[in-house]
């Protein structure tokens, strides 16, 4: 099944019944606790239906791997690097497949989360060790992978002439690391200096055409 027809989510009508009505208490859960309707979220969990049914064997949910290359082909979400600690952030289980809810609770921050809710997430990808706050050594290796295009050496290079700009505009309290409440605060005041790290979120324009698969709010939220 190719993705183009996952998503289609047009479904056998009885199927898609029996469907909705088996999930029906979760998708209203969704809905309230969501950016997303009702519809949308009964949509949405019919792709996940559809790419759990295209799994290799018979599958308790949508697999990692699937999920993966669901972001990659559908959201333009490409960095690899970044996208195991994408990972970790969403789902910090060591379970083989996502849950319904975290299929729905992943995609309404992706496609329609508030500032504050990316702040949260962003952060969370970029603190690899858990710390609450970016070193020196954590700057150095997200923005090295993401510096294309040169030598290592330059790369290096770069990334330590990166890790000095950036450090001026976000560590307030001048202790030589970012926290959590430094990169917040900063982001607030200058949403653009949300992904200063590396990119972990789907582009405007990746969000809008996705979106127009499953509803027509495109671009009222």
């Amino acid at each position: 099944m190719t993705f183009g027809t996952i998503l289609d989510t047009s479904m056998d009508p009885m199927e898609e019944t029996r469907f909705k009505k088996k999930h029906s208490v979760l998708i209203n859960q969704l809905a309230r606790k969501t950016h997303f309707d009702v519809q949308e979220v009964e949509t949405l969990l019919v792709i996940y239906y559809k790419l759990q049914k295209d799994g290799p064997e018979k599958q308790m949910g949508v697999n990692k791997s699937q999920f993966r290359d669901f972001l990659h082909k559908c959201l333009n979400m490409t960095d690899d690097y970044l996208m195991d600690k994408i990972f970790l952030a969403v789902d910090k289980g060591p379970v083989q497949y996502l849950s319904m809810e975290t299929w729905i609770t992943t995609l309404s921050l992706f496609l329609r989360g508030t500032l504050e809710e990316h702040i949260i997430f962003c952060f969370s990808v970029y603190d690899m060790m858990g710390e609450g706050i970016l070193g020196r050594e954590t700057m150095f290796n997200l923005l090295r992978t993401s510096i294309i295009g040169q030598t290592e050496e330059d790369s290096e290079e770069a990334a330590k002439d990166l890790i000095e700009v950036i450090t001026k505009k976000m560590d307030l309290d001048r202790d030589g690391k970012i926290s959590f409440n430094d990169y917040r605060q900063t982001v607030l005041a200058n949403p653009m200096l949300l992904e200063a790290f590396g990119y972990c979120l789907p582009s405007r324009g990746d969000i809008n055409a996705f979106q127009t698969t499953f509803t027509n709010h495109v671009g009222k939220m």
